[in-house]
């Protein structure tokens, strides 16, 4: 009896964790950065809206710091968010980077 149940209990714990791994998805990404523009781009490819939040950061040569985010934009299928920083040519990017975090909304 107590066999059955360990073994009932293995199963169900096994079949919870695969679901939860159907959350999982790879969003189209696109990132890009140069002398004058740091961008992050997530395309939701999926049938469901997604949930994104990121930032773009930039230093340029004179000292200016740039600081763009987002927080929690609800991306629709077939449409794209993105973040970016830009800086003129006068006044090039010492440092940048951007990011974009996603999951589906429940």
């Amino acid at each position: 009896m107590k066999k059955q149940f360990l073994l009932k209990l293995f199963f169900t714990t096994l079949l919870m964790s695969f679901s939860t791994l159907s959350w999982a998805f790879a969003p189209r990404m696109e990132f890009f950065v140069n002398r004058e523009v740091a961008i992050s781009r997530v395309w939701n490819n999926t049938y469901r809206p997604i949930v994104c939040s990121g930032q773009a950061f930039g230093r340029t040569y004179q000292g200016v710091v740039l600081n763009f985010w987002v927080n929690q934009i609800v991306v629709y299928p077939n449409t794209f968010v993105e973040v970016y920083v830009h800086s003129n040519f006068y006044d090039p990017m010492a440092s940048a980077w951007a990011q974009m975090d996603c999951q589906f909304t429940y």
